[in-house]
């Protein structure tokens, strides 16, 4: 059943509160917007996949931060990467990490900058992912 604009206003009213004492919005929902966003894939396989992906021409880098778990081990990871239209540099940091999970590259694809993640086991791993994106 398709979603009316109603329920959608709704429901975008219903994820935010003010708090009159500290001025300040908050809300429960994730909110992605143009630079801004969450995600998240499962996958049971060590076939390389894209995570992510953002216009070349419209954003020069990225940082995410990316949490990974599988069962009971868990890594987590920032990305930089930037890029100059042809070729994607990036560097990993601040890892944290019970067990390597995947390995992370990134390449141009077509018009677009892709996050490519190769998890390391067949055992469902779970990858959370939170992007922000720097203007061209």
């Amino acid at each position: 059943m398709a979603k009316t604009n109603s329920f959608k206003i709704a429901e975008l009213i219903r994820g935010i509160q003010f708090d009159v004492a500290t001025d300040v919005i908050t809300t429960t929902k994730h909110i992605n917007s143009k630079s801004k966003k969450v995600g998240n894939q499962t996958k049971t396989s060590t076939s390389q996949f894209s995570l992510d992906t953002f216009a070349k021409a419209d954003y020069r880098a990225a940082r995410y931060i990316i949490a990974m778990s599988q069962g009971t081990n868990f890594h987590s990871t920032e990305i930089m990467l930037v890029h100059d239209g042809s070729v994607v540099t990036l560097t990993a940091y601040g890892t944290l990490k019970d067990t390597n999970l995947a390995t992370i590259d990134a390449d141009i694809s077509g018009s677009n900058v892709r996050l490519l993640v190769t998890p390391a086991s067949n055992s469902s791993t779970v990858i959370k992912f939170d992007r922000t994106l720097v203007d061209a």
